[in-house]
């Protein structure tokens, strides 16, 4: 008898215990559910890595680079001067020419190349541009375009000017800044370091 009592509590038991053990889980927590990055920002185990330029816990917050201008295309420029061609000789286009100042000083940052006889209409990337570094970034800048006159022709010509910022908190880095004012547009090539 007191075997058939053992035998019963020890069948009880291994009943009892397995009806009591905990289900195991395969269920992982994805550590990026409750994370929000911004600005392109992406989730990695829990922490955003954040894109050139930006920083912060969620990359919300816009580092401050050097500027570098790389290359200037103008593309649209007035056809005539007024009611008259640019030239001075009849059948010939302007020849342009782009200055690139800082307003507040009225300094010349750089000066393209000339692009002779540009057809209206046809974009032109200036020659002559040589990577040029902004340090002041938060300034204003202007770009004018210049009919480039020798000869009878002389003096050269103004067809247009763009005032403009190169850099704001909130332009996220574009690599081309486009510009535009009246008949002119100007398309900027960028590049920064931080």
């Amino acid at each position: 008898m007191k075997n058939i009592i053992i035998i019963t509590f020890a069948a009880l038991s291994i009943i009892l215990s397995s009806g009591c053990k905990k289900k195991k889980t395969t269920e992982t927590v994805d550590p990026c559910a409750n994370t929000v990055c911004l600005n392109g920002g992406t989730c990695n185990d829990g922490s955003c890595a954040c894109p050139l330029g930006f920083s912060g816990a969620d990359c919300g917050t816009q580092r401050t680079p050097t500027v570098i201008v790389t290359s200037i295309k103008v593309t649209n420029f007035p056809g005539l001067d007024g009611t008259n061609t640019w030239d001075a000789i009849i059948a010939t286009n302007p020849d342009l020419l782009a200055v690139f100042k800082k307003v507040s000083t009225g300094a010349t940052i750089l000066t393209t190349g000339v692009s002779t006889d540009a057809t209206v209409g046809t974009p032109y990337i200036l020659i002559g541009v040589t990577p040029t570094i902004i340090s002041d970034f938060t300034s204003q800048y202007t770009l004018e375009l210049w009919d480039k006159d020798t000869g009878i022709s002389a003096p050269d010509d103004l067809m247009g000017s763009v005032t403009f910022n190169i850099y704001t908190s909130t332009n996220k880095f574009p690599s081309t800044l486009t510009v535009t004012s009246g008949s002119v547009t100007f398309e900027v090539s960028l590049t920064y370091t931080f």
